[in-house]
């Protein structure tokens, strides 16, 4: 009776699963998935690069980024790429579905490409809930008054780095397209997988008149959110203080 009970305990149950990040590009999905499966990177990396067999939403525009819904699965018994990914893209078509995210694009005149792409950035942005309709704003805000959006998040992807809060002067001297220093408008796609609660920001932002905001505290995530450049750089100054506090401090700051 005791083994019986053991084995029916789901704490007890050996599970063979892969998580795929909220905020994590395709290439880190990628890794994810090899790593969990034993399959080789490139049998990932070709069925993304023309990922037809994968049913993709018509309007992602045959792009795999940002339409990996992050989560934790499963591995499938029929182990093979498609099988794997598909149980990403069809949990984001059920998500976007239950969030009626296209119709709700239309609602703000933009495409669901470029709502997706809101959230992306949303997602690499800020990670307290309360701050990501706020991010949508700006984002929004800033597109509207022709303002280039200066996302630090885009400037990474487009370099290949996101291991500071920063970025150089050589960084944003990137030609990339998703260079939003350099290009006004929204880059070309997205630049993260976001999850359930970045996609809701970016078809639902918050109501207010913000052009700014940074984070001022890197261990809490307290962000501070502007609409003029002098209340901006206070901000920034903040954050600088607090990155000089501490060696931990130090440290996150990179």
């Amino acid at each position: 009776s005791a083994a019986v009970d053991m084995l029916l305990d789901p704490a007890n149950i050996e599970r063979n699963v892969f998580r795929l990040r909220e905020g994590a590009r395709l290439s880190d999905h990628v890794k994810a998935m090899a790593a969990a499966s034993g399959l080789p990177a490139s049998a990932f990396e070709e069925l993304l690069a023309a990922p037809a067999p994968l049913g993709l939403p018509e309007w992602a525009g045959n792009n795999a980024e940002g339409v990996l819904f992050p989560d934790t699965y499963e591995l499938p018994e029929s182990l093979d790429a498609v099988s794997m990914v598909e149980l990403a893209t069809t949990r984001f078509r059920d998500v976007t579905d239950e969030l009626d995210f296209a119709a709700r694009a239309s609602d703000l005149s933009i495409t669901p490409l470029e709502a997706l792409t809101v959230a992306s950035i949303v997602e690499r942005e800020v990670a307290r809930a309360e701050d990501r309709p706020k991010v949508a704003r700006v984002i929004y805000n800033r597109l509207e008054q022709g303002m280039p959006l200066q996302m630090d998040s885009t400037v990474h992807y487009a370099v290949g780095d996101s291991g500071s809060v920063w970025t150089s002067e050589e960084d944003r001297a990137s030609d990339s397209p998703y260079n939003t220093y350099k290009h006004t408008g929204l880059p070309p796609g997205p630049i993260s997988s976001p999850g359930e609660a970045a996609l809701a920001s970016a078809i639902d932002p918050a109501e207010g008149d913000w052009l700014y905001f940074v984070a001022v505290n890197l261990e809490t995530g307290e962000t501070k959110f502007t609409s003029t450049y002098a209340d901006h750089q206070k901000a920034v100054a903040e954050l600088q203080a607090w990155c000089r506090a501490s060696d931990a401090n130090r440290a996150k700051c990179g």
